[in-house]
């Protein structure tokens, strides 16, 4: 691989350090390689050194930005964003905020009125963190700036294409507009599994079909090779820029002008150079550096010329379409095996189908694009778009048929849903794949990549735990997902969040949040039969595998809670009823059930105050954590257990609700931190403010998801140390009066 293709991975892994915060681990490597190239006195591992540095500190000083833009805009309640999508009542809308130096998104939700995609807004309300955007509810809104022309051309377009194409509109906007805000989760699932999911999102690949077709075009219309090389040109760079110069379609379009312009001066072209510079993007803006569709983009074309040189050595005697299929198979699977790791990741899947699939499904796309793109040329024309519109539609039938036949594969897909170590390793095993394909010297690079690929084996059995006891309160939006770390690493889950139609918290938030940690979910406790606490529960039984489920025993007739004993009886996992006095040892951490019991129960018409309470303790240090138990439930537990509910940390009961946590529960638990899972700006008024003065009266230091996003508090037993929304602080020593819990409860006869 030429040293220019080796600097842009350097850089790249340089930036995604930076950007992930472990400078640290960026400039040891760095200093690995120095070190390497001074003793073998090799220029290029030193220049290499120099950029992933270089790197590096470029994506920490773009980190920072954001940072400081965030608590700017948090600060101010008000910022300048330009939308990307359209905003409506019922339909959030995604920009970026406008600020020197920033590139943070932002998600927007109204009540009233209605703005198109490209416009520039003021928004005002409370801005609550999400991960790395930006989320503001029930916002104030007010037009800076219109939409520009092409942006209202755009708009123009996407409705055409709605009447034109009807119940395939959302798959045409994906790949002529680069929206698939609309794609059904069924069917992105269904293309994931078959292994084609990335003929759903405009890339190099799109690109270059309609390249090829114009080009093709041209050359029939005698306009030369000049000619037709500058006419496939202008079109692709004219399409690029009118949906919106997605990062994978640029990528595509520097490609094709850099070969066009070699192949214009007559100059040889270097396949992997010129694909290192179309990939320079994040010099200029780093933050493209984390866009999925670009990461796929370059992977997959790295895997692609990969395989271009694997072909080169095919038995010269294979000609015809056989040639053609072993090349189409070969091809799949090289560039299937170094985008793996990212599909992995995000997708937690890895297709074994692929490989069949791309061969059937690529000559049919190969169809679908360029008819796709004429029903949108030919917009003007009604009836010969409607005409090309239908051919097309017939492509996009026969492609979904081969999703569906390579999703019902036997073994079509693996699940595969590494933690960030293994996912790391995945990557270094992947790219020293393609290095030791292409280089002359292939036995060093082939060495590394297999034992990365050992290590990324072996990881989830030797990780070393925390050492501590950590409870993570996710940000779930209205609803509860408590995450108990133990030391060991493994962990205890409480509640798993809400559902919606087509999709629920544990996919998006919950199951992607533990990933990065790794570690066996051992126990989920359902906490009630309430949707905004179980209705992950379903996702996590299948994904996540947790041993055993934890279930209070108020039976409901609500969907989520049969859905939850559905799932658990289908994954053959473990039932359990568990009651007030249960208790057991997790390495090292005493849990105890406080609540309920089967008395208590019979008289019940409320889940909430039927809820799961449970008491965690860990040397000095106890944590307690009560679902949405309310008035009632808190009376029956100081009634059981008086001042021996005492504990460091609570979890908020009920969102912060006035129903809950009474000033008598409050004086026995005496809580030096206070954890509230809540929404942004939601409908019930959570988190009441009587509760939070009552805890400000009691001194406790009282966090909130809708305003700090995760909550993580850990413990080494003696000393709590609370990290939230990028900053941390410590207390030292825990209460004096603290008891463990097997001598201050009652065991469960």
């Amino acid at each position: 691989m030429p040293l220019i293709a080796s600097a842009f991975v350097s850089y790249a892994a340089g930036l995604l350090m930076g950007f992930g915060g472990v400078v640290v681990w960026g400039g040891a490597v760095a200093v690995v390689l120095a070190v390497f190239g001074c003793w073998g006195r090799r220029l290029d591992a030193l220049a290499l050194a120099g950029v992933l540095l270089g790197g590096t500190l470029h994506g920490e000083w773009a980190r920072e930005d954001d940072v400081a833009c965030v608590a700017a805009v948090r600060r101010d309640g008000v910022a300048t964003v330009r939308l990307l999508t359209p905003l409506a009542p019922g339909r959030t809308g995604r920009g970026v905020v406008q600020r020197q130096g920033c590139g943070v998104r932002v998600r927007v939700r109204v009540r009233t009125g209605e703005y198109p995609a490209g416009s520039a807004l003021r928004v005002a309300g409370r801005f609550a963190r999400r991960g790395q955007m930006l989320d503001v509810g029930d916002a104030a809104v007010q037009t800076l700036r219109p939409p520009g022309r092409l942006a209202r051309w755009r708009a123009w377009t996407a409705t055409r294409i709605d009447a034109l194409y009807g119940a395939d509109a959302p798959l045409a906007r994906a790949l002529l507009l680069a929206d698939a805000d609309d794609i059904d989760r069924a069917v992105r699932d269904r293309y994931a599994d078959a292994g084609i999911i990335h003929m759903l999102s405009v890339s190099g690949l799109h690109v270059g079909i309609i390249a090829g077709a114009v080009r093709a075009m041209a050359l029939a219309a005698r306009a030369g090779a000049v000619g037709a090389d500058g006419i496939s040109l202008g079109v692709t760079v004219g399409f690029v820029l009118f949906i919106g110069a997605p990062p994978p379609a640029v990528r595509s379009a520097m490609m094709l002008v850099l070969v066009v312009g070699a192949r214009a001066r007559q100059r040889p072209t270097a396949p992997w150079g010129i694909w290192a510079v179309s990939c320079a993007i994040p010099l200029v803006e780093p933050r493209v550096v984390l866009d999925l569709g670009w990461q796929l983009s370059v992977a997959g074309m790295a895997g692609l010329l990969a395989s271009g040189v694997l072909a080169r050595r095919l038995p010269v005697t294979w000609t015809g379409w056989r040639r053609a299929v072993a090349t189409s198979m070969l091809a799949t699977t090289v560039a299937s095996a170094a985008t793996a790791p990212l599909v992995a990741w995000v997708f937690g899947r890895v297709s074994l189908a692929a490989v069949l699939t791309n061969v059937v499904a690529a000559p049919l796309f190969d169809v679908a694009q360029p008819l796709l793109f004429a029903s949108l040329v030919t917009l003007p024309l009604a009836p010969l778009a409607r005409a090309l519109a239908e051919l097309a539609r017939a492509a996009l039938t026969l492609i979904d048929l081969v999703a569906h036949a390579g999703a019902a594969l036997p073994l079509a897909v693996l699940r595969a849903e590494p933690d960030a170590a293994t996912a790391a390793l995945l990557g270094v095993s992947a790219v020293a794949g393609v290095v030791a394909v292409v280089g002359r010297w292939w036995r060093r690079p082939a060495a590394v990549s297999l034992g990365a690929l050992a290590l990324a084996a072996w990881w989830p059995a030797v990780r070393p735990g925390p050492g501590r006891l950590e409870v993570h309160v996710l940000d779930v939006g209205q609803g509860d997902a408590v995450a108990v770390r133990t030391p060991r690493g493994r962990w205890l889950l409480v509640d798993a969040g809400g559902g919606w139609r087509g999709g629920d918290a544990a996919a998006s938030i919950v199951w992607p949040y533990l990933r990065r940690f790794g570690g066996d979910i051992v126990y989920l406790v359902m906490s009630h039969p309430h949707l905004d606490h179980i209705g992950g529960v379903p996702t996590l039984l299948e994904r996540a595998a947790p041993d055993t489920l934890w279930d209070g025993g108020y039976v409901s007739a609500s969907t989520a809670y049969r859905d939850a004993l559905r799932a658990a009886q289908a994954h053959r996992r473990t039932w359990r009823h568990v009651a007030a006095g249960d208790s057991l040892s997790f390495d090292g951490v005493a849990v105890t059930v406080l609540a309920p019991d089967s008395a208590w129960l019979a008289s019940l018409a409320d889940p909430n105050e039927g809820s799961v309470v449970l008491r965690l303790s860990y040397g000095a240090v106890s944590v307690l954590l009560t679902g949405d138990a309310e008035a009632g439930e808190e009376a029956w537990l100081l009634a059981r257990y008086g001042d021996a509910l005492r504990a460091d940390v609570l979890k908020v009961a009920h969102h912060g609700s006035a129903t809950s946590s009474t000033a008598a529960f409050l004086d026995a638990v005496r809580p030096r931190v206070a954890l509230v899972s809540v929404g942004t700006d939601n409908s019930y008024g959570h988190p009441s403010q009587e509760v939070l003065q009552a805890f400000d009266a009691r001194g406790a230091h009282l966090l909130r998801t809708d305003d700090d996003g995760t909550i993580v508090v850990a413990t080494n037993g003696v000393d709590l140390e609370v990290r939230a929304n990028g900053e941390h602080w410590r207390a030292r020593g825990a209460a004096p009066t603290m008891r463990e819990a097997t001598t201050a409860f009652p065991r469960r006869p």
